[in-house]
């Protein structure tokens, strides 16, 4: 099955709890790496998000890209948008940066201009602080967020988990916040180090009352806040819900993330206070300990208000806050109840011991007097620490250095971030360099980040390797290595004229995106900017700031800089020899040196003989899980207790693998391996030639003179039409020799578009069979032709900063359906041109080399190894087995199928997929159409014109697994020394674009003459003709039992913290499926299981009423009308319009498809529902359970697994109360 990629490191440690009534509608705001908003939200990040990193094992690398990583981790070289704690914008325009034009000495110390919108307050009836920010995108909307600054560095030894607590019971408990459902609200809490956070994304109408939105959202943030009623009864079912959170987020994952914290922050609280808490202290809190807290910490002026989205008038709004919070007390209880004053200037509030060398460095000590506790580290070497488990399958080692945050308030500033962010770049590149051509995989992942944290109070700068245990020496000290060769040579004339054009470049595009970046990212980092202390400015201002300096920065300057980033690296364990050397004055003069502060190694208890591992799983990363990301648009959040966390001392009780021997290192032989490189040669890089165009004009005309295309008129018209539609605004246009494009110009993203190119076929035309072409190859394929990274003549470091100059992101990848190619661009100064050279020099002179294949097939292994260790992926995977059989496209290959594939089968399956008549080609983004049309004319209308032989491969279809109801319902138990639980349920589901009308299947939308109302008033054999009425009413339906599984699974019966229904909707083949997933703890699982299997077959007898339709409809169009602001998502929309395997969409479908939406019935979402698989014969279902071995002799747990069985059968009979009457007799409540 295949796997969710990993999610960004710093993205805001936190926990948070489901709070709306179905998994879509509870999809945070909250970005996440790789999301739509990626490109815009980085570069407001800037420096503050500064890293690099790829990894193996997942299904595609980049061909090539600027952040050498793949769409879902790219990091976008790009310039900050910086942000300042206090003031409002007072500058006049003769203080404003526009007027610099030569930098010297004095102009950088100038302060930079603060955001011209940016509006800050302090209510003084009570010192309520609040920040409100207009932005128009997305239109008609509004985020409002109220952060209240406590978390868990806050609580006492008796309160370890309290915070979160009292967010779950004050948020879940406001009858205000439930108000908000069904008005096409999103609303959302979380818990983290030092705030606790209630956010709403609401329209500005209500869309049942037709009344303004911000007094509710208002009111209900006030009621949530300072109001709560605190009921026992919600205390119970929160205490519940956050009990089974910590039992399920206890994933390996998590325990790395602890140990990780721990000793990154061993000398204060953030390494020992995790939100979610201790589990013996949860138990036992009464109504009176969350009184107590909520009184000493929840008071206006220990809160600030944010406010940003489309509204007219910051004085309104700013009216409406007045009117709706000027009237709560200053202080709840206390003797100060009369003094509005902030309980921390300095949040988090924790004192670090920082890895800065030099007391004279001015870029941390500048703010000194702000009582940060700020002080010199000794010149010692830092003793690696490790953490050994056998749930680990690899060894990774994490070196850190922390260091103050390098506060952005002028011009100086600015330029310290921009020099820093080539460093990185540069760093990343060469780095990205070995990991290519390493064909012993001794490296199996890598990651770069120099970052600052408002949620750690800190900077830090961490270097991540992961390698197969046996090459763990040979991996440490390639990366090494390269940070010491960076630090002696610096970097090249080439590398910085290229990576400093390509920043440049980036940063003029974004500063055109400005009034597009969407309200949630906006506030997002006016956040974190304010915990930060930087300057808030929009984004021409920040490119106007950096074209001010970029012109006084030296490459010594910049070499400086790389050296006092990475001497902690470079000189570990030589940090006295390099504190008493006279080249001191070779270090950035306002950073000096730096040395290590921790270092963290993480190994498998266990390898097999010839060291490798049992199991290959992915890096882990600081912050990834420790408090988890709980977005519920992805169940990956990991987060279980607080505390030290020490080495599991059971791993007796856990089975040790076959044939596996004891792994051991030891703190002394890690160090002496890093210093070891000390010793090592060292060459300097060499330059090499980049090249403007991967294609000359020589060459491209004699292409266009030799094959001469042209475009052709598409299927019933008469000549070639160039004109936007007028609903929908495509172009749709066919080239002479079979390409198929469609593209649409958006002012979503200026200067910047998305290309997607898609050929049917995908994994479906692999030979079911271990063979060279057979199961895998398509994968395989895909996989080794971006691990080349070569194009035609050009070498792989060629193409790759070919791409770092054009600002191109590209990625390769393979569907059971499809194969695609994704890039992301800059648009303008010939961007366009350098992406279409790309396609034609990949589609007809893809480099091929067994270097890459073997590398592929060995990331695949690592996947397919790790399976077992995976309590989620395992309990999935058995479930999918199940009901599609072994060897099948929708399956990973296993190791005796990918070792039956070879290059050339690869090859040839991957690119008989990728010809002319079978590509569509969709282009959204902001772009010259003339421009855009000729290019693709000149390059894509000159690939050869061929089509694919489907005679010559079977294209597989999903055949049903009918077995016996013992083999449909299996279980996997994972030995652990803790306990976790999770299920899933799996059936069939009718496929996308499925006709139930009984028509011919052709053309059947509407009639292009007919409206809104004549459609709406259709008669149900009429509706159920359209293409979009089985894909409109499936989701409408998802919707609805969504909402029941949550309020009923979770809420009414307290089984699980989190459940969710998903469709696999399938768009060529003619079969699809349906899915749910479900966690609790071992003891509730099987409740858990039946309970969410009960509410999918209840719609039967407890049918959907029209207020469950209305409320589904306005979360989907509203996030419909949402996410056209989106190039991703409208990319989505244009995908497979001339696709002849998709022959039932076409343009009408998207200008129908609101109507549809507010056209369906209750009825059309039974004539979905009723095709759903849903009796014994035809679900499969597994339940996975993490824990030690079962002993014959536990009397107890036998007890309990015939209690759970005596459930089970109940369930199955229909019965849910017996069943919840024998979970409570035997104590599984």
């Amino acid at each position: 099955a295949r796997q969710r990629g990993p999610r960004g490191t710093l993205q805001g440690l936190r926990r948070k709890c489901p709070v709306t009534t179905s998994r879509a509608a509870r999809t945070t705001t909250t970005r996440k790496a790789g999301s739509k908003y990626e490109g815009v939200v980085c570069a407001a990040k800037g420096l503050s998000s500064a890293r690099a990193g790829c990894m193996r094992g997942s299904s595609a690398r980049p061909l090539a890209s600027a952040g050498g990583g793949s769409m879902r981790r790219k990091v976008r070289v790009s310039i900050p948008i910086y942000g300042k704690l206090g003031g409002g914008s007072g500058r006049t325009e003769s203080q404003k940066l526009g007027a610099v034009t030569s930098p010297n000495e004095s102009l950088l110390e100038q302060e930079l201009p603060e955001h011209p919108m940016l509006h800050r307050g302090i209510l003084k009836s009570n010192g309520l602080r609040y920040v409100v920010l207009p932005n128009k995108v997305p239109p008609q909307r509004f985020e409002a967020h109220l952060e209240i600054h406590v978390g868990s560095v806050d609580e006492n030894e008796r309160q370890q988990g309290l915070a979160h607590l009292v967010e779950h019971v004050t948020f879940l408990g406001s009858r205000k916040r439930e108000s908000l459902l069904g008005t096409g609200t999103r609303s959302n809490a979380y818990t983290d180090f030092h705030h606790t956070v209630f956010h709403v994304h609401a329209p500005n109408t209500n869309s049942t009352n037709g009344k303004a939105m911000l007094p509710q959202v208002l009111s209900a943030l006030r009621e949530i806040a300072f109001e709560p009623d605190l009921l026992p009864s919600r205390l119970e079912k929160e205490r519940r819900a956050v009990l089974a959170e910590m039992q399920m987020m206890n994933t390996i994952d998590y325990r790395v993330d602890v140990q990780l914290l721990t000793y990154l922050h061993e000398e204060n609280a953030l390494g020992c206070r995790f939100p979610i808490g201790l589990e013996e202290q949860i138990k036992q809190w009464t109504r009176e300990d969350l009184i107590e807290f909520h009184d000493k910490w929840y008071f206006p002026a220990n809160a600030t208000l944010y406010v940003v989205g489309d509204f007219s008038s910051t004085e309104e709004v700013e009216r409406l806050i007045e009117e709706k919070f000027s009237d709560i007390p200053p202080k709840m209880v206390g003797e100060q109840a009369a003094v509005p004053a902030s309980r921390h200037q300095v949040r988090p509030p924790v004192r670090h011991a920082y890895g800065n060398l030099d007391k004279d460095a001015k870029a941390y000590f500048m703010n000194d007097a702000e009582g940060e506790g700020l002080s010199i580290t000794s010149p010692n070497t830092v003793k690696p620490s490790i953490f050994r488990h056998p749930l680990l399958h690899e060894f990774s080692i994490n070196m850190f250095c922390k260091l103050p945050v390098m506060r952005v308030r002028n011009l100086n500033d600015l330029k310290r971030s921009f020099i820093g962010r080539i460093v990185l770049s540069v760093l990343k590149f060469r780095l990205n360099s070995h990991f290519a051509s390493d064909e012993e995989l001794k490296i199996t992942s890598f990651d770069l980040d120099f970052s600052d944290s408002g949620r750690e109070g800190c900077t830090v700068t961490t270097l991540t390797v992961t390698a197969e245990p046996q090459h763990w020496k040979e991996a440490v000290q390639l990366a090494v290595n390269e940070v010491r060769r960076m630090k002696e040579f610096g970097i090249t004339k080439s590398e910085y004229k290229h990576y400093c054009e390509a920043l440049l470049r980036d940063s003029r595009q974004l500063s055109e995106q400005a009034g597009t970046v969407p309200s949630i990212d906006n506030l997002d980092f006016v956040m974190e900017s304010d915990a930060l202390g930087h300057v808030v400015m929009d984004q021409k201002q920040s490119h106007e700031a950096l074209e001010s300096v970029v012109d006084s920065i030296e490459l010594e300057e910049v070499n400086s800089y790389a050296r006092s980033i990475l001497s902690y690296i470079s000189d570990f364990g030589n940090e006295e020899e390099m504190m008493a050397a006279e080249d001191k004055d070779l270090f950035a003069e306002d950073m000096g040196p730096t040395k290590a502060t921790s270092i963290v190694t993480c190994i498998p208890a266990y390898v097999d003989k010839d060291g490798g591992s049992i199991a290959s799983g992915q890096s882990h990363q600081r912050g990834q899980n420790s408090m988890g990301q709980m977005d519920h648009e992805e169940l990956e959040a990991i987060l279980e207790q607080g505390g030290d966390i020490p080495v599991p001392d059971e791993e007796s009780k856990i089975d040790i693998p076959e044939n596996a021997v004891e792994f051991n290192l030891d703190a002394d032989e890690i160090a002496s391996a890093i210093s070891e490189v000390r010793s090592m040669p060292l060459e300097p890089v060499e330059d090499f030639e980049v090249p403007d165009n991967l294609i000359s004009d020589e060459e491209l005309d004699g292409l266009v003179q030799n094959v001469q295309p042209t475009f052709v008129p598409l299927q019933g018209q008469q000549h070639v039409n160039s004109s936007p539609d007028p609903i929908t605004g495509i172009v749709q246009k066919k080239l002479s020799n079979g390409v198929a494009v469609n593209y649409c110009k958006t002012d979503n993203e200026p200067q910047a578009a998305m290309i997607r190119v898609v050929a049917s076929g995908g994994r479906g035309v692999e030979k079911a069979m271990a063979a060279s072409s057979g199961l895998g190859a398509v994968a395989l394929g895909t996989r080794a032709l971006s691990e080349v990274g070569a194009i035609g003549k050009w070498e792989r470091q060629q193409v790759e900063l070919f791409c770092v100059s054009n600002l191109i992101h590209f990625v390769l990848e393979t569907t059971e359906e499809f194969v695609v190619l994704d890039f992301h661009f800059a648009s303008t100064g010939g961007g366009i041109r350098a992406v279409m050279e790309m396609i034609h020099l990949l589609l007809q002179s893809p480099r091929w080399d067994e270097a890459s294949l073997t590398r592929a097939k060995q990331a695949y292994r690592a996947h397919y190894s790790s399976l077992g260790k995976s309590l989620e992926r395992a309990t999935l995977n058995n479930a999918l087995t199940a009901m599609v059989g072994k060897g099948c496209c929708f399956l990973d290959p296993v190791p005796e199928e990918l070792d039956a594939v070879t290059l050339e089968g690869a090859a040839e399956v991957l690119m008989a997929q990728l010809v002319s008549e079978n590509l569509e080609v969709n282009v959204v983004g902001d772009f010259d159409q003339g421009e855009l049309d000729d290019t693709i004319l000149k390059l894509l209308g000159t690939l050869p014109r061929q089509s694919v032989d489907w005679s010559k491969w079977v294209d597989h279809n999903i055949d049903f697994v009918r077995g016996s109801l013992e083999a449909n319902n299996t279980k996997f138990l994972l030995a652990d020394s803790d306990e976790r639980a999770c299920a899933y349920v799996i059936g069939p589901a009718p496929y996308r674009w499925q006709d139930i009308s009984g028509s011919d299947g052709g053309d059947s939308s509407s009639p292009s003459g007919e409206g809104l109302l004549d459609f709406l008033s259709s008669s149900p054999e009429e509706r159920q003709e359209h293409p979009l009425f089985m894909s409109v009413s499936l989701s409408l339906m998802a919707e609805i039992i969504n909402s029941r599984l949550f309020t009923t699974v979770r809420d009414s019966l307290g089984l699980t913290y989190d459940v969710s229904f998903e469709l696999q909707l399938l768009d060529r083949m003619k079969k699809s499926w349906f899915s749910v997933s479900v966690t609790s703890t071992p003891a509730k699982i099987d409740d858990a299981l039946d309970a969410s299997l009960h509410v999918l077959r209840e719609l039967t007898s407890r049918r959907v009423s029209q207020q469950e339709l209305e409320r589904a409809r306005r979360t989907l169009l509203a996030r419909h009308e949402t996410d056209l602001k989106d190039n991703s998502y409208l990319i989505g929309l244009l995908t497979h319009l001339q696709c002849d395997t998709v022959p039932r969409k076409d343009i009408k479908c998207l200008q129908e498809l609101t109507s549809v939406y507010n056209a369906a019935t209750v009825s059309d979402i039974y004539e979905a529902y009723n095709r759903l698989g849903l009796s014994d014969q035809e679900i499969y279902t597994c339940t996975g359970v993490s824990g030690e071995s079962l002993e014959e002799g536990d009397p107890e747990k036998q007890k309990q697994l015939e209690a759970a069985a005596a459930i089970a059968q109940a369930s199955q009979n229909g019965n849910l109360f017996e069943a919840i009457r024998i979970a409570l007799e035997n104590g599984m409540n």
